[in-house]
């Protein structure tokens, strides 16, 4: 074994630096911080706001209703609101709401349609066809009828009876290729007419 005072033999190579006791080098550490420290510069130079920022989830059960329909209570006919309603009775009828929220609880039943809302929470019973942006079927949720959203969600022991239409572009239909049904035969139309009218103008042409 070397003793560390002994010493240089001359035209030997130079000795490695001395290593820590977890076999970095005694500088290593400093280089990394000054590093750091030199990109750390550049980490909140825009101050601004980015455009792609995805809009925060609303947490329906986070929410005050605006309206609450009781567990003992039946509301049949048209019922209007603004914001969140909140149905733990039963409800028969119309809701009138555009781009509002509901909830149906867990003892709540709504017997109608649900259209031209945002969020929408189930964790009770609804009969009739939904449409809405974002849709949770939570519990012991069962809906009978048919399910047209963007983003939809489902419990384990949820219940649905009818069809569901779920992506980006719903309430439109779309086909296996991902078009929007419809278009596919207004372009063919415009295109066909388009060609019809091309080919008159070639027969004016030739006759002239």
């Amino acid at each position: 074994m070397t003793d560390s005072t002994s010493p240089k033999v001359p035209g030997a190579p130079p000795a490695p630096p001395a290593r820590s006791k977890r076999g970095q080098a005694p500088n290593s550490g400093r280089r990394r911080n000054r590093r750091a420290d030199e990109y750390g510069e550049y980490d909140n130079q825009y101050d601004g706001e980015y455009d792609d920022e995805e809009e925060e989830p609303v947490n329906l059960m986070e929410e005050t209703p605006e309206t609450v329909v009781g567990e003992k209570v039946v509301v049949k006919g048209n019922l209007a609101f603004e914001t969140l309603l909140r149905i733990d009775g039963k409800v028969e009828g119309t809701l009138d709401c555009d781009g509002g929220n509901l909830i149906i609880g867990q003892t709540g039943t709504l017997v109608g349609n649900v259209e031209k809302m945002k969020n929408m929470l189930v964790d009770g019973t609804v009969i009739g066809d939904i449409s809405v942006e974002k849709l949770e079927l939570h519990a012991e949720a069962m809906v009978y009828g048919n399910i047209t959203c963007q983003t939809l969600f489902l419990d384990h022991n949820t219940k649905v009876v009818g069809t569901l239409n779920v992506h980006p572009l719903a309430p439109q239909m779309i086909d296996a290729e991902g078009n929007i049904k419809g278009d596919t035969d207004k372009k063919g139309k415009k295109d066909k007419k388009k060609a019809e009218e091309e080919e008159e103008e070639e027969e004016g042409g030739d006759e002239e």
